[in-house]
């Protein structure tokens, strides 16, 4: 038979033992809950978007940019204004000009994403380039119309940006000259900025001399826009010439203040 008074005995122990520890433990943790209130707030909190930069206001204010994270990194070309501005966190911290496709081999509009780099790539031109203008296919090298360092976007249209032989080209006024892709005067910088390494590390990886290619650490969104107002360096909205005959000019009215800028010499 059990002995009922060493039962009572030890249950005793251990409900002093239970308070002892308790006591014990109530400096260090807390035992109080968040009012309701309070936990929503800081789920809603983390939650919200994050404010977004004076630039991206100022576009957004003209609609334009509402594609433009508030944070990350972000590519947008303006087709008009021959023109390509790196966004880190919706501040522009690198604009190169840019060559974009003639009026009759267009660059398209679209939201596209870069996900590798290329170096020393060969060019192939496609079919009706080899019928209707003779061209043959270019290995890598300082005659490579696609230059050094190719920007793959993912699309069906088989449009991307990359840097190019002819330097000359960027003193053009007038830039619509290409089959449809980008050229873009600073690639070295882009390609350094997308991989998050330095110009001299991107100087170092075209050195080796074959083709291949480096995946980015993330994909970074792309946006390839045709807008005949649109800010230039110093903030203020320039009128652009509608090189595609698109009718925007007319369509979109001018921001205040607006400077018109030079219409492009013929080439």
């Amino acid at each position: 038979m059990f002995d009922v008074g060493k039962l009572r005995a030890g249950r005793a122990v251990m409900t002093s033992l239970a308070i002892v520890g308790v006591l014990a433990t109530g400096a260090c943790v807390s035992t109080d809950q968040p009012p309701p209130s309070a936990a929503l707030a800081v789920s809603a909190e983390t939650k919200a978007e994050p404010p977004s930069s004076a630039y991206l206001r100022m576009l957004r204010s003209q609609g334009i940019g509402t594609s433009i994270p508030a944070r990350g990194k972000f590519v947008l070309v303006n087709i008009p204004s021959y023109e390509l501005i790196a966004l880190q966190d919706g501040v522009p911290v690198l604009r190169s000009r840019v060559v974009v496709g003639q009026p009759r081999t267009t660059t398209p509009e679209m939201l596209s994403s870069m996900s590798a780099l290329q170096f020393n790539p060969s060019w192939t031109p496609t079919p009706s380039m080899i019928r209707n203008e003779g061209l043959r296919p270019i290995p890598p090298g300082p005659q490579n119309p696609l230059g050094r360092v190719l920007f793959d976007l993912e699309n069906d249209e088989f449009i991307y940006l990359h840097d190019t032989n002819d330097r000359a080209l960027f003193n053009r006024p007038q830039r619509a000259l290409s089959h449809g892709c980008i050229r873009v005067e600073k690639a070295r910088a882009l390609a350094a900025w997308a991989l998050g390494v330095s110009e001299q590390e991107i100087d170092a990886m075209i050195a080796r001399g074959t083709t291949y290619s480096v995946p980015l650490p993330e994909a970074i969104p792309v946006s390839l826009a045709y807008y005949t107002q649109f800010p230039d360096e110093a903030g203020q909205f320039v009128s652009y010439p509608d090189i595609y005959g698109t009718g925007q000019a007319k369509e979109r009215p001018a921001a205040e203040p607006v400077r018109v800028a030079e219409k492009p010499a013929a080439l």
